[in-house]
């Protein structure tokens, strides 16, 4: 067997050796079809506008070319649209009171709320040709994903493409919240007070029940969902405070850790590795934390002043509305492991 293989393997030395232009074409030929499987994969990628836990958090940040857009404060009112790059130099790009933010392409957009509105528009990235996508839509989450936006209208999920074209209902039901992972919308809903997470293709089909008693926050990795459940005690006198994992085929359900502390739940966000969230202690004193996927190493990042608050987290930074020291609300910057914390002064 060996010496046949060895045959074989001078036998085609031979022919490359006595054939050196065919062997050219042929390594030019090899090297033009890895370029376009690598094209093919490269433009098959799911463009994600931003992260589901930032638009549970009100979408006031996201990454577009090196630089972070964020709702910037004045005042303590909504200020506009604001950019800082990389050397930390702001800019301000729109006047717009601007949530749910996501990028794609050349473009922004998000939910403008300016003098009453509630349309859904895009910008160019420097903030100039505002064009309005969507009129009149509900004041919730906004995702864009690849050509699509979702979004919500009479308490009903839309999604529509990113020239205003193509409208289709994909929900009727009342939902709490949903994220988007390749095929499948995954969503959250009330039955009987309990939180059911659920999932349907983006097509508004194969609706299938995941768990019949999770949160209405939850965070999709791979294969497995995240959640914080809130668990009363009987006599409804104590809250507490549990992270469960699932697959998301329903499968595998298992309490990963106890959680103690006040948690808001309005406030979980996500990165691939970590939960992070607000709770307050004994004397009612609020900062954001951090855990890991499995229920350890919980960290403490930084103290609030407020009682509440919300936070996106945008290139390993978490960026969050507090107080300054006038007593004004205004948007701050700090590292995930706590250091190098900035007001993002206007």
């Amino acid at each position: 067997m060996k010496d046949k293989f060895i045959n074989l393997k001078n036998t085609i030395f031979s022919f490359f050796k006595t054939n050196k232009n065919v062997a050219i074409i042929l390594s030019i030929a090899l090297i033009v079809i890895i370029c376009a499987i690598i094209l093919i994969l490269a433009t098959n990628k799911t463009e994600i506008g931003n992260t589901s836990g930032n638009l549970n958090n009100l979408g006031f940040a996201v990454e577009k070319n090196n630089s972070v857009y964020y709702l910037g404060f004045k005042d303590s009112n909504t200020d506009g649209i604001y950019k800082i790059n990389s050397g930390n130099n702001i800019e301000k790009i729109s006047s717009d009171y601007a949530l749910y933010l996501n990028k794609s392409g050349k473009y922004l957009y998000y939910l403008d709320k300016t003098a009453g509105n509630n349309n859904i528009v895009r910008i160019n990235a420097n903030g100039q040709d505002k064009e309005i996508i969507e009129h009149d839509v509900d004041t919730a989450k906004v995702t864009v994903i690849d050509n699509w936006i979702y979004y919500f209208k009479e308490s009903k999920l839309y999604k529509v493409k990113t020239n205003g074209q193509d409208k289709q209902i994909l929900l009727s039901e009342s939902i709490q919240n949903y994220e988007i992972e390749g095929k499948w919308i995954y969503y959250s809903y009330v039955n009987n007070r309990k939180y059911i997470i659920a999932k349907i293709t983006t097509n508004g089909e194969d609706r299938t029940i995941i768990d019949n008693d999770s949160a209405r926050q939850f965070f999709v990795n791979k294969n497995n969902i995240y959640y914080i459940y809130e668990n009363q005690n009987e006599e409804k006198t104590q809250d507490g405070y549990e992270l469960y994992k699932i697959e998301s085929n329903g499968k595998n359900k298992q309490k990963i850790a106890n959680l103690d502390g006040n948690i808001q739940l309005e406030s979980i966000n996500f990165s691939k590795n970590k939960i992070y969230y607000t709770k307050s202690d004994e004397n009612g004193n609020l900062a954001i934390y951090s855990i890991s996927l499995k229920g350890e190493n919980e960290t403490k990042i930084t103290d609030i002043k407020n009682t509440y608050t919300k936070m996106n987290i945008q290139n390993n930074c978490i960026y969050y509305i507090d107080e300054n020291e006038n007593g004004d609300s205004e948007m701050f910057k700090i590292e995930a492991d706590g250091k190098g914390k900035k007001a993002l002064s206007i």
